[in-house]
């Protein structure tokens, strides 16, 4: 029985493998040496072997021990065709892997965002969407200010601030711009959804208008004129206010946390439903790794049933 289905298993390799090849020669110079190769051939070793042909026997053995040779320097402009177009393609299915993984680090990076805001601010409607039946418990508001870099272009204010290189955290945001540390005394710029610096000071506004505003706020204005491509986040310590850059320039009052993370997700390109559009190679990965581990925990304690 098991030898009828491997038989079977072969046959459909085997006839899937000639069409591939048949389709991708189809239209050209190869065909009709495929043809002389499957079909010619074969014809004349049956013809040989049925007549006795010695000579053509001997010469028909010879071509086929350098079949494979021939084969390679006959068709190699069709295999080096095959070759570019599993590369396109494999290419192609890796950087879908990689964007796939990348919008999953920036939708994480959202919630972060705007969970560390809900903190920063002691307005009442700005409840975490982690969780959105606790009691708010900020009693005072805490100044922040996080820039979002689109394009690197900001390399000259990350240098002059300190050097953090950290998976963005709405923990560690809180922690940075807590009022008793270092760090809480200028802006955050996010690189790759990572913080990259933070204490980095940002150019004021030119407008004698933003000039009048708070300091924060005109910082936030200032890099926008000067770096459009960046998001620049901004809580006022004052009056718990949230504001975002919604153009160079200009800020735009954000009433609620859902009103945060729809802006920040429309400027990162995050479509509805793309926390649903997992890969499903991860899938199959995790559920691999997660057999590997139990098996291991079974090598490992071979007493216990």
């Amino acid at each position: 029985m098991w030898d009828n289905i491997g038989n079977i298993f072969q046959i459909i390799i085997l006839a899937l493998f000639f069409y591939l090849v048949m389709r991708m020669l189809r239209g050209t110079p190869g065909m009709l040496m495929l043809g002389v190769v499957v079909v010619v051939i074969p014809s004349l070793g049956l013809a040989a072997s049925f007549f006795q042909l010695e000579v053509l026997q001997w010469l028909l053995q010879n071509v086929s021990d350098n079949l494979p040779l021939m084969l390679i320097i006959i068709f190699h402009s069709e295999i080096r065709r095959l070759l570019a177009f599993v590369g396109r393609h494999r290419f192609k299915v890796f950087q879908r892997l990689l964007s796939e993984k990348r919008k999953q680090h920036s939708i994480d990076m959202v919630g972060e965002i705007v969970d560390a805001v809900c903190a920063f601010t002691a307005r009442p409607n700005w409840r975490s969407p982690k969780t959105p039946g606790k009691q708010k418990n900020v009693l005072q508001n805490t100044g922040a200010l996080i820039a979002l870099e689109l394009a690197p272009r900001l390399n000259e204010y990350i240098e002059k601030g300190v050097e953090i290189n950290a998976k963005v955290s709405s923990m560690l945001l809180q922690t940075i711009f807590f009022k008793g540390t270092p760090l809480h005394d200028g802006g955050v710029i996010i690189r790759n959804e990572q913080i990259a610096a933070a204490a980095c000071q940002f150019p004021l506004s030119s407008d004698i208008r933003n000039q009048a505003v708070h300091t924060r706020h005109s910082a936030a204005v200032g890099l926008s004129e000067q770096v459009g491509e960046a998001i620049i986040i901004v809580v006022s310590e004052e009056t718990g206010a949230v504001s975002a850059t919604i153009r160079p320039g200009e800020l735009q009052v954000m009433d609620t946390p859902r009103q945060l993370d729809k802006f920040l997700r429309e400027k990162l390109h995050i479509l509805p439903g793309d926390e649903e559009q997992i890969s499903l190679g991860e899938k199959l990965v995790d559920q691999l790794l997660q057999l590997f581990a139990k098996s291991k925990d079974v090598e490992r304690s071979p007493g216990q049933k």
